[in-house]
């Protein structure tokens, strides 16, 4: 009986082990084996590229130049989702908005200098970690807007661009309150109102006597502003002069005119400072996403070339 059990355990044993060792351990049939595999798996490899509708590598780039490499991590990993969302919906034609365009890799190498390989691969593993996500409302890719800084809480789109946008509502941000003082000579705001409104009447030297802000929002941004015979909204106003946001309050200083700027940006959408502040409070960048952007959703992208 003992011997008819080894007999057994011998047939087995072949059985098992002579496969293994032809298919591990037969040298050329090995390599054959191993260069077939490598060969599907490159074959697998350039379809996904070709039916990926966004080039992640691009993304790396475009996110360094829309981010600082030293913000927190996830912030940046929220950054780099908005900015495939943003491309998702231009190549699918949801908008004709301006193609984001990022660091070619000489300019990164100058601006970064030693540095660039470490910097570089942040930026390369956060768009690892986010691959294919994108942000969608109602199963479509949203518009991502996003800003620099707010002035404490972000905008609607409807007091931005006069469309109820659902998931641009203003959000709370209460840390990102970032704010600076520019100073303009009054001849030299009045030449820059002139060139853009030809027809406006105003008195120079009495300037801060005739603007008058007509309209706010709930964030304490500047709708609609007067000067002299013209109304014009805030954002307007804000890029005509060159002034970081239209949340500011204005002060006379002799010939001149100091305005104190809260914010930089439009304030709609997401904002990056913002982002940044809730990062270090330990949020995660999907925790992120969802508070500026109204009731949406986190997926891998579907969309296909």
């Amino acid at each position: 009986m003992k011997e008819f059990i080894k007999a057994i355990c011998f047939i087995g044993g072949c059985l098992f082990f002579i496969p293994f060792l032809i298919v591990y351990g037969g040298g050329y049939q090995n390599e054959e084996i191993l260069q077939k595999l490598a060969a599907q798996n490159s074959a697998a490899h350039h379809k996904r590229e070709e039916n990926s509708l966004i080039d992640e590598e691009k993304i790396i780039s475009i996110l360094a130049k829309e981010i600082p490499y030293n913000f927190e991590y996830e912030a940046i990993k929220a950054q780099a989702v908005v900015i495939r969302t943003y491309m998702t919906r231009r190549v699918l034609g949801i908008q004709n908005k301006g193609e984001l365009i990022g660091y070619a890799e000489e300019e990164m190498k100058e601006l970064w200098g030693e540095d660039f390989e470490h910097i570089y691969a942040t930026y390369k593993e956060a768009v690892k970690d986010t691959e294919n996500q994108i942000i969608l409302y109602d199963s479509e890719p949203i518009e991502a807007l996003y800003h620099r800084a707010s002035s404490g809480m972000t905008r609607s789109a409807k007091d931005v661009y006069n469309v109820d946008v659902h998931y641009l509502q203003g959000v709370t941000s209460e840390k990102d309150k970032l704010t600076k003082q520019i100073e303009l000579k009054k001849k030299d705001m009045v030449s820059m109102l002139i060139e853009v409104y030809p027809d406006l009447v105003v008195d120079e030297d009495n300037l801060e006597n005739q603007m008058q802000i007509v309209e706010k929002d709930q964030s304490e941004y500047i709708k609609t502003i007067q000067i002299g015979n013209t109304i014009i909204s805030g954002e307007e106003f804000r890029k005509i002069l060159g002034l970081p946001s239209s949340n500011f309050k204005v002060f006379k200083q002799s010939d001149s005119l100091v305005f104190d700027v809260r914010g930089i940006g439009h304030g709609v959408g997401l904002s990056q400072n913002g982002a940044n502040e809730l990062a270090k409070e330990g949020k995660k960048y999907d925790e992120i996403i969802s508070h500026y952007y109204t009731d949406v959703t986190i997926k891998n992208n579907q969309y296909k070339k």
